[in-house]
C-alpha cells in the first residue's frame, strides 16, 4: 500500500517535470511569450498529473508525446484561468499569490494570452496526432471537454447564475468547469491505451467525482462566498462535508476495478485534505 510520503514524492516529481517543460517551452522573444509563461508558470499541475498517472495505471509507459499532451492540458487550464480573472468575468486581481495576467500586462494582452495558450494547446495536440492517430482521438476528446459543451459552458452557467440556485445547478457548473478537464486528462489516457468503453466510463466517473470533490473542498476553504456559487450557500458545513465524503467514496469506487490504482486513490484524499 502506498504511503503518503511515497505519494508526495510521485506528485512532486511529476510537478517538477511539467514545470521544467513549461519553462523550456518558450523562447521569450516577445511580450506575448512572456505573458504566456507568466500565466502557465506555477500551480499544482493536477491535470497533467491525472493524465500521466492514468496512463501509467493503464500501460505503465510514458513517452515524450505524453509529456507534450500533459503540457497541452496545462495550457488549456492556464488559458481558462487568464480569462476567468478578467474584469468582464470574475474580476480577480491576484492568482496563485501574484498579480493576475490582466493586472500585470493589461487587459488587452491578457485576452490575447488566453487565446494564445488555447491555440498553442491545439497546435501541440495536432502535431502529436501526426505521429500517432490515437493521440488525435484523445485530443478531440480533450477539446470537446474544454468547449461550449464542457468547460466554457460551465463558465456561462456560472456567470449567468440566478440569485437562488440548487445543488443540481451547482453540480452542473462544477462538473463542466472542473470535472470536464479532469475527464479530459483521464479519458484521453484511456483512449490512447485502447481501453474498452466500459473502462472509459469508469475512469470518466472517477474524474467526474474527483472534480466535484475538488470544487467542494474549494468551497469549504472560502471565507466569503455569499455572492458566489458555493455549497455553503445551500447547506451547513457539516452537511457539505457529508456530501464531500460521499463524492470521494464514489471516486474511489470507480477506481476499484483497475490495477495499479494506488496513486490515483491517494490523490483523492490529498485534494480533499488540502488547505489551499
Amino acid at each position: 500500500m502506498m504511503n503518503r510520503e511515497k505519494f508526495l514524492e510521485v506528485l512532486n516529481n511529476n510537478k517538477n517535470i511539467i514545470d521544467r517543460k513549461v519553462q523550456n517551452y518558450y523562447n521569450l522573444e516577445g511580450l506575448i511569450e512572456k505573458a504566456m509563461l507568466y500565466a502557465s508558470d506555477g500551480g499544482k499541475r493536477v491535470r497533467a498529473f491525472l493524465y500521466l498517472e492514468s496512463k501509467k495505471m493503464f500501460s505503465q509507459e510514458i513517452c515524450d508525446n505524453d509529456y507534450r499532451l500533459a503540457l497541452a492540458l496545462e495550457f488549456i487550464h492556464a488559458y481558462s484561468l487568464v480569462h476567468d480573472d478578467l474584469p468582464a468575468m470574475d474580476d480577480d486581481d491576484y492568482r496563485r499569490g501574484k498579480d493576475s495576467v490582466h493586472k500585470k500586462f493589461g487587459e488587452d494582452i491578457a485576452i490575447l494570452t488566453g487565446d494564445a495558450l488555447l491555440n498553442e494547446a491545439c497546435l501541440i495536440i495536432n502535431k502529436i496526432g501526426l505521429d500517432n492517430s490515437d493521440y488525435l482521438k484523445a485530443g478531440l476528446y480533450i477539446l470537446e471537454r474544454a468547449s461550449r459543451k464542457g468547460m466554457i459552458g460551465g463558465q456561462v452557467l456560472d456567470l449567468r447564475k440566478a440569485k437562488t440556485y440548487n445543488k443540481d445547478y451547482l453540480f452542473e457548473v462544477y462538473s463542466k468547469k472542473t470535472s470536464d478537464l479532469f475527464k479530459a486528462a483521464c479519458v484521453s489516457a484511456a483512449i490512447i491505451c485502447g481501453k474498452s468503453q466500459e473502462e472509459i466510463l469508469k475512469i470518466e466517473n472517477f474524474a467526474y467525482n474527483l472534480g466535484l470533490a475538488f470544487q467542494i473542498q474549494d468551497d469549504l476553504l472560502e471565507d466569503t462566498y455569499e455572492d458566489e456559487l458555493n455549497i455553503l450557500n445551500l447547506m451547513d458545513r457539516n452537511k457539505a462535508e457529508e456530501v464531500l465524503n460521499t463524492v470521494n467514496l464514489n471516486a474511489k469506487e470507480a477506481l476499484k476495478s483497475f490495477d495499479n490504482n494506488e496513486v490515483l486513490l491517494n490523490l483523492i484524499d490529498y485534494l480533499t485534505n488540502r488547505s489551499y
